[in-house]
This record gives C-alpha cells, sequence and structure tokens, in this order.
C-alpha cells in the first residue's frame, strides 16, 4: 500500500465570502492635551521646585561674597602678614569676634587647622612666626603653601 501525501488547505478563504464581515469600528483616537489637573498641578510643582532652587542658590551666592572677596585678594605678592590678616577677617566674619578675636600664635593656627578642611596650618609655624614677628622673609616654596593652605580654608571652613 502506497501513501499518497495530500496537501491540506485552509478552510477560511472558502468561507470568507459566506461570512458577511462588516467594517471594524475603531474608538476615535484620544486628545493628547494639556487641559487635566494632572499636568497643571506637575507644571506648579515644577515651577515651585525651579523657583525654591533659584532662591537657594542666590541665597548661598550672596551669603558667600566675603570668601570670593577674600580669595581675590589673596595674590603671589601678598606678605604673609596681609594673609594672616585676610584669614583673620574671614574668621570673625563666620565664628564672631568672641570666639576668634583673641586667637593668636599657636591656638590661632590650631582654629585654622581645626576648623578649615585639608589645610595644615602647624607644620609652617616656626616660619609663620619669624615672618610676622622677627620681619624675616620666608622661602618662596613656603610662602606658596601659606597661599593655598589660605585658600582651601576660605573656600571648605565650616
Amino acid at each position: 500500500m502506497k501513501i499518497i501525501p495530500t496537501t491540506i488547505q485552509d478552510s477560511i478563504p472558502d468561507n470568507i465570502k459566506n461570512l458577511q464581515l462588516e467594517e471594524i469600528y475603531e474608538p476615535q483616537p484620544v486628545a493628547f492635551t494639556f487641559e487635566t489637573i494632572g499636568w497643571k498641578l506637575l507644571g506648579a510643582v515644577i515651577l515651585l521646585g525651579l523657583i525654591i532652587a533659584s532662591y537657594v542658590f542666590i541665597r548661598n551666592y550672596i551669603k558667600n561674597a566675603y570668601r570670593r572677596e577674600a580669595i581675590k585678594k589673596l595674590t603671589n605678592n601678598t606678605t604673609v602678614s596681609e594673609v594672616l590678616v585676610v584669614l583673620k577677617m574671614v574668621a570673625l566674619q563666620s565664628f564672631g569676634r568672641e570666639e576668634v578675636g583673641r586667637l593668636y600664635g599657636k591656638p590661632w593656627l590650631e582654629f585654622l587647622d581645626k576648623t578649615g578642611k585639608d589645610v595644615r596650618f602647624i607644620p609652617l609655624e616656626t616660619e609663620i612666626q619669624n615672618s610676622i614677628y622677627k620681619n624675616i622673609d620666608v622661602d618662596a616654596q613656603v610662602k606658596q603653601e601659606i597661599l593655598i593652605n589660605s585658600k582651601k580654608w576660605i573656600k571648605s571652613h565650616a
């Protein structure tokens, strides 16, 4: 007995004429508008966030104006005593006269080390003392280190 393969045909093409299909009714497309209350609330929240962020930025910019002015005063031609005067003025403005006004010498340098981030004035104590009290000029490298520490302190003090 021999098996003859037959092809299988789909019955849909034959029945399509008998189904009497009608046109498909699709819903109207949903219009994308910003008329709902959620969009208005989102817009108000974003606007309020921008206003608050602007206020905080401007307030901090104004509050830190003394830092920018102090850094401008520190140049390579500035003497060590002038640098310390600028540091004292910044400290007085930030911490008040009661806490800073009476400090000098080693306690003053310890205060600077304690209140600044990554500043080291104590290792430079003898050079600073000699420059102020004995009127001895410091090396250019030491002076540069004092300037770098001073700028760091002005930018990072608490």
